[in-house]
């Protein structure tokens, strides 16, 4: 079995290859499809935003999130929603909005990280006790966790992360909102250089040879 085991090394590697260059190709696609319909995209971001902030309450009243890490990943995806605007796609990474968005995001991660680790030590605290048995002990398994983090945690800022793809291919006239002309001006056609003295010299030596 020691050439079989060698082999499952080379299959996961072959595998974790595979979907990350799937996974990349998919974002890239995702990223050209918010590009080309950014107006159909801002729609579609926004009213996804609505609904995350939804699934926010609704857990809260039938999972028993606690409230206050609910009102701060609100407040979190209100800030978000404030990234797209009238220029959208086009966001200027330099904006107050985007930075505490970045922050924001990663704040928003431990909270509910650090949450979820809470309740699971005190659920093992509580099996290992004599007056509780394992059964008896509700605990949101990795598959509910992965859920939550992946729709209300990341999936905004992520949407927000493919957007910024539209940048790149961005004017200068479409970003200040100054227009620069498009065609040359009749001063810019003009000549500029001037002739130099020893032109000038040959011009009056071959008058002089006519002459």
């Amino acid at each position: 079995m020691t050439l079989l085991h060698t082999l499952s090394y080379a299959g996961a590697a072959a595998a974790f290859i595979f979907v990350t260059l799937s996974l990349a190709s998919g974002l890239l696609w995702l990223s050209e499809l918010i590009e080309e319909h950014s107006r159909t995209a801002k729609i579609v971001g926004q009213r996804g935003i609505y609904i995350i902030i939804l699934l926010h309450v609704l857990l809260y009243y039938f999972d028993s999130l606690p409230l206050r890490h609910t009102l701060f990943s609100v407040a979190c995806h209100l800030v978000y929603l404030q990234n797209i605007t009238a220029s959208w796609p086009f966001i200027s990474l330099s904006s107050l909005t985007f930075i505490a968005s970045c922050i924001l995001v990663v704040i928003d991660h431990f909270v509910w990280f650090f949450h979820f680790a809470h309740l699971t030590q005190q659920a093992r605290q509580k099996a290992r006790s004599m007056y509780h048995t394992p059964g008896s002990i509700k605990v949101a398994g990795f598959a509910d966790i992965a859920t939550f983090f992946g729709i209300c945690v990341w999936l905004a800022p992520l949407f927000l992360f493919l957007s910024l793809s539209a940048n790149d291919n961005a004017l200068p006239t479409n970003l200040g909102g100054n227009t620069v002309p498009s065609t040359p001006t009749i001063a810019a056609l003009q000549p500029t250089t001037q002739p130099r003295p020893y032109d000038l010299e040959e011009a009056e030596q071959i008058q002089r040879r006519e002459s």
